[in-house]
């Protein structure tokens, strides 16, 4: 072989090489597929950012506590030279002088033809101080809310992944069981095409036969598509590009011992987002009562002014003042005291609705409850239903060996001892997910 076909083979095969490296399945895990989906989940991204304003803006108002510096500054420029006139005589008559002094008007020249002014002030708040603090506890109470949603929207996320890492391992599981129904109808049908000709069956059951085949055919195109639906849905959740291939491992059986219904009630309502977020309401709507209730106090502050100027001549050119500032509306025709009154309706609002919450989620958890109650009672019967159908397989292979049934029978057999272990796996997956609709009710979902 030539070196140019050479290098072209090797080129070829590290071609090859890269592109099989591209398209290699991510091998996942679930709690894998969940910390990928906290870092990457797009809504989780802009519901961080919002808490990330939120206390920016917290930070913002508690600057309101300290002096604030302005300076302010003016240039002027004009086609005449600043001076002083002294009209004729304006100072007197003088003899000795010859008569009236100054003899005539006369210009004395001061300045230039540009005015400059700057203005320099340090103001502290004094009386303020009570207005600022309960702005400052509105602002966290904002912030306090913004992460209770944060937390909401992860747990959201987490169920989310939960719930679609089992469909698709239940969907790929269901596509490899009717796949295995396929062959074993396939079998069927030449077994029984086998005993129509010879004459020891009849044809109506080659042709019920062939029916299955087409049912299960069916099934699995349904099942393939499933499949291929549920994985994009979990790449989507996950945050990840929707061409890539990922093989997820089966977590193990969830085994864990519930606690009374009214543990987890007590949980909820200290953890919980919704109720998190509803508290952060009645804290800002109650800081926002006494906000308005600061308005009635004179607004006094202590200030300091450095100014400096070119063109007075008569006037210091750097000059330092201190004084102090004050405001007072005396009326304002009932701004106020309506200000007062609809916060006190905020607040009121607030408290319904963490009435309402509370409520909410005490139903949810005890919905929640009770599900995980029946998921349990479906995976022990499920379980026992596979030692069933493993029992039958057996007796099926034990037949086929002496020749009590034919070899479709025991592959029959085998492939309903599959269908038993999806159905277990369908009933654990769906306690894992029971679970943490469950712990996502009392806010304790990861």
């Amino acid at each position: 072989m030539s070196k140019p076909s050479l290098l072209a083979v090797l080129l070829g095969f590290a071609a090859s090489a890269s592109a099989y490296a591209q398209e290699a399945p991510r091998t996942l895990t679930l709690e894998q597929a969940q910390s990928i989906a906290r870092e990457g989940n797009a809504p989780l991204k802009a519901t961080r950012q919002k808490v990330e304003e939120m206390g920016r803006a917290s930070k913002v108002v508690f600057s309101n506590f300290l002096p604030r510096v302005e300076t302010q500054a003016y240039f002027l420029g004009n086609d005449n030279s600043q001076g002083i006139l002294l009209p004729k005589g304006s100072l007197g008559v003088f003899p000795e002088l010859g008569g009236a002094f100054p003899p005539s008007d006369r210009t004395i020249p001061q300045g230039g033809q540009t005015m400059a002014f700057a203005f320099t002030t340090v103001a502290q708040p004094v009386t303020q101080y009570y207005k600022i603090r309960e702005g400052v506890m509105v602002a966290r109470a904002d912030e306090a809310g913004a992460a209770a949603g944060v937390r909401k929207v992860e747990q959201e996320v987490a169920l989310g992944v939960v719930r679609a890492y089992a469909g698709v391992l239940i969907a790929q599981r269901s596509r490899d069981v009717v796949r295995e129904r396929v062959a074993t109808t396939e079998e069927r049908i030449a077994y029984q095409k086998s005993a129509v000709q010879s004459g020891t069956a009849l044809g109506v059951t080659e042709s019920e036969a062939r029916m299955k085949w087409l049912q299960a055919r069916q099934e699995l195109l349904e099942r393939q598509g499933e499949a291929e639906d549920r994985t994009y849905a979990l790449i989507d959740a996950l945050g990840l590009p929707a061409n890539t291939k990922v093989t997820l491992t089966a977590p193990p059986p969830l085994n864990t011992q519930l606690e009374p219904v009214d543990s987890y009630v007590r949980t909820a309502l200290e953890r919980n987002p919704e109720v998190s977020e509803a508290r952060a309401l009645i804290d800002k709507a109650t800081h926002g009562i006494q906000a308005a209730r600061a308005e009635y106090i004179p607004e006094i502050g202590v200030m300091g002014t450095h100014i400096f100027q070119n063109s007075l001549p008569f006037f210091p050119r750097s000059t330092l003042g201190f004084g102090i500032s004050g405001k007072w509306t005396i009326l304002d025709f009932g701004a106020r005291a309506n200000a007062v009154q609809g916060r006190r309706a905020q607040l009121g609002q607030a408290e319904q609705n963490r009435a309402m919450v509370e409520g909410r989620v005490r139903g949810e958890v005890e919905a929640a409850y009770r599900k995980v109650q029946r998921s349990r009672e479906v995976v022990m019967l499920a379980r026992e239903g596979l030692t069933l159908r493993s029992e039958a397989s057996r007796l099926r292979t034990v037949q086929s060996t002496v020749g009590f049934a034919v070899a479709v029978q025991e592959r029959e057999a085998a492939t309903d001892r599959l269908e038993a272990e999806l159905d277990v796996m369908k009933a654990e997956l769906g306690y894992r997910v029971a679970f943490a609709e469950l712990q996502k009710a009392t806010g304790t979902l990861q």
